[in-house]
């Protein structure tokens, strides 16, 4: 099998990329069928994420690779209460530590129901 004339995405180690490049047809199609599995067993990063001390999410929204929450604060924060956007994605742990989410600001939101 010949190396196709495609870039390999960075995130793919060196390895895999190899393995997946000198894979016949039938090998890939259960690669795949095998990856969409894995896929279904991890949990959704936006069922998991839950609200933070002093804030009450209004609505998120599935990115894949990040989701967009846009969140409330309450009233006793002693400022602005919202609604706030932020893109949360997931960080993976290093050793034992077994990772967390990192929550970016974008901004106020002017319409929170997204309408």
């Amino acid at each position: 099998m010949t190396t196709p004339d495609i870039e390999r995405p960075e995130d793919i180690p060196e390895t895999v990329a190899e393995a997946l490049e000198s894979s016949s047809d039938e090998q890939l199609r259960e690669i795949i069928h095998y990856a969409q599995q894995l896929l279904e067993e991890q949990p959704s990063l936006t069922d998991e994420i839950e609200s933070r001390d002093g804030e009450e999410v209004l609505r998120t929204e599935d990115h894949g690779s990040y989701t967009h929450v846009v969140v409330e604060r309450s009233d006793d924060s002693g400022g602005d209460t919202g609604p706030y956007a932020y893109r949360v994605k997931w960080q993976s742990g290093i050793g034992d530590d077994e990772g967390k989410y990192r929550w970016q600001y974008l901004g106020k939101v002017d319409d929170p129901e997204g309408e």
